[in-house]
This record gives C-alpha cells, structure tokens and sequence, in this order.
C-alpha cells in the first residue's frame, strides 16, 4: 500500500481513473473527494485529477490518515502491486 500511495506523489503523474484505484482504498479517496472537481471521459468513466490524487495520497502518508477505516482483510496485495506497477515511469 506504501508503494502505491509513493508512487502518488511522483511529479510526473498523469490524471487517473477512480476504476484504477484499488479497492481498500476507494472509499477513503471518495470521502476525500467530496466537494472536489473530477471529470468524465467519452466512455462515462470518472477521472481524478492527479493534483487532487497527491494531495490525498501526502494526506495519507504525513496527514490526518484513512478517513474511513481499511479493515486488513480488505487488503490485496496483489491488487497493490498491479496498481503500483501502472504508476511507474
């Protein structure tokens, strides 16, 4: 999960679809979303700005932490890895 919140804070990330986000975290970027500007591509889906993705993956790591709680069995590895490793330069 760290690797993939780090990944969130590299300067050269693009915008990203809220279906990338894996699912343990989904809810706590919906609540932090809320009240923030996202977008919409030709095929419906929901994009999140990368500047907003940053700043909640900082808020994550250095901040005020999950705003909702991420029970441990919610927790795919697998599904981290393969998210993290779409993020890489």
């Amino acid at each position: 999960m760290r690797d993939y919140l780090t990944a969130l804070l590299q300067p050269s990330l693009p915008d990203q679809a809220l279906a990338n986000v894996p699912a343990a975290l989904l809810a706590n970027l919906e609540a932090y979303l809320v009240g923030k500007t996202s977008y919409q591509d030709e095929t419906g889906q929901r994009w999140i700005y990368a500047a907003d993705l940053t700043a909640w993956a900082s808020d994550l790591i250095y901040g005020a932490g999950m705003a909702v709680a991420l029970p441990l069995a919610t927790v795919d590895p697998a599904d981290f890895r393969a998210v993290t490793l779409k993020l890489a330069p």
